[in-house]
């Protein structure tokens, strides 16, 4: 054959198929902006991604991958465990670390660290640093889908600090328009841009009637609004953070900062911008982390970035001056002078109160409370006589509770009799349908009743 053609030798045994995921290898969203998502958020579309419930994902694919093993203790107590602190899973702390294990484990994805702040661990303290309940753009969540673009539930809305969309510059909406109900985080059957309560579209919908939508003054909103930026800055560097991690060094900061602005004088710097000055001095020497907020509140007065105060920005530092206009409005009420305390009254209210006893007997809060003291006050004076209302207190809780006890004797051994008399064999279960307290079933003598009552109807 004259014209035939000589291909090279092909070895199939040298082929190397990559890596295969168990689960779909699903990018995250806009890591490095502001926008960049979060790391419950990209659960949840893993999970409607596979056509399946939140529920199913942690219980069944994620939980069984964490050290502590939840699932072991059954799907309700792994999911509570996991799912009740949705937050924390975007935080710094176990939790996140061990979600996103799992997830780069299932879906190969090794950027899943960049949806959480576990970059910035140790930075700040973890108190107040997210919402307890999920907050959201109703704006943002319409723009997507008349878009056709994937929804996602952004890192930013987590801030406890942030107010408002950096976009669409309205509040942040915290309650179902439907149900009116706050949703969490993270639920079995959470979907994005729906409420998992009753399942109903938060997307754009009239913000009058929300009750988070508050009319702030102009003062108010110009603040949120760069919180909410200084905040997004911070997200976007999240990837790069590798590169100034290093530098990072908040005592030290907080050290410059009032070097210029006060000379070194923690107690004129603290007392200026309406801190505890024992709060700042930890703080300087890095005894304690101090919350976001409170960083927050000094680069807001300081005109400064977050991130140019972390890193030492020295270009920001030259310029820094404190900002009057934008100190915070401290309150200057004097303090009230101590009421007298009338030692005579208070004795005689005492001992009238166990001359004449009452029903019910009244605690010894509702004494204090009462007379305008504390208890811990009146206890100091006169502890024997306040010893003897709280023991006459708990002589009327005992003697209500045998009562209750003996009337629930009562009705189990009649329960007892009547269930005999219909030819079943009583169980506490079919006792406890019958009698108007079942909780009492924790009391033996409850327990007690019902066998002696069974063990006679059964000899008779």
């Amino acid at each position: 054959m004259k014209n035939a053609i000589i291909y090279e030798f092909w070895c199939p045994t040298n082929l190397k198929l990559p890596c295969r995921s168990r689960l779909y290898n699903l990018d995250p969203i806009g890591i490095g902006s502001f926008y960049a998502e979060s790391l419950t958020s990209y659960a949840m579309r893993l999970a409607e991604a596979h056509s399946i419930k939140t529920h199913d994902l942690f219980v069944k694919e994620i939980a069984c991958l964490t050290t502590n093993n939840y699932s072991q203790k059954g799907q309700r107590q792994a999911l509570s465990k996991v799912l009740n602190r949705g937050a924390a899973l975007n935080s710094t702390g176990m939790l996140a670390s061990q979600l996103i294990a799992s997830l780069q484990r299932l879906t190969t994805q090794e950027n899943l660290h960049n949806l959480t702040l576990l970059s910035f661990n140790n930075l700040f303290s973890s108190r107040s640093l997210f919402k307890h309940y999920k907050a959201w753009c109703p704006d943002c969540f319409e723009h997507w889908r008349e878009k056709n673009k994937e929804l996602y539930e952004p890192l930013l809305w987590l801030f406890k600090d942030t107010q408002i969309c950096p976009y669409h510059y309205q509040p942040l909406q915290s309650i179902c328009p439907n149900c009116h109900q706050k949703i969490p985080w993270l639920a079995g059957n959470s979907r994005i841009g729906y409420c998992s309560n009753c399942s109903h579209w938060l997307g754009n919908f009239s913000p009058l009637s929300n009750q988070s939508n508050i009319n702030h003054s102009e003062f108010e909103f110009l603040k949120n609004l760069w919180v909410t930026k200084t905040l997004g800055e911070l997200i976007a560097a999240i990837p790069i953070a590798y590169s100034f991690i290093d530098k990072i060094d908040i005592p030290k900061a907080f050290n410059q900062v009032i070097n210029i602005t006060h000379n070194g004088n923690i107690a004129a710097f603290a007392r200026y911008l309406g801190f505890p000055k024992n709060t700042v001095w930890m703080w300087c020497k890095g005894k304690s982390k101090p919350e976001l907020r409170m960083i927050l509140q000094i680069c807001y007065c300081l005109d400064i970035s977050l991130l140019d105060f972390i890193t030492l920005e020295q270009k920001a530092f030259k310029s820094l001056q404190i900002k009057p206009q934008r100190l915070p409005c401290i309150s200057k009420n004097k303090r009230c002078s101590p009421k007298t305390f009338d030692h005579e009254k208070v004795e005689y209210y005492l001992q009238n109160i166990l001359s004449n006893p009452t029903t019910p007997p009244p605690t010894l809060q509702e004494v204090a409370e009462n007379l305008g003291f504390h208890k811990r006050t009146i206890s100091c004076h006169f502890p024997i006589l306040c010893k003897a209302i709280s023991a006459q207190y708990r002589c009327y809780r005992r003697s209500r509770t045998n009562e209750r006890i003996k009337k629930c004797c009562q009705e189990v051994e009649q329960a007892v009799i009547d269930i005999f008399k219909s030819g079943r064999h009583p169980t506490e279960a079919s006792v406890s349908k019958l009698i108007s307290q079942p909780g009492y079933f924790r009391y033996q003598e409850v327990r007690d009743t019902m066998e002696r009552t069974i063990a006679n109807f059964t000899f008779r």
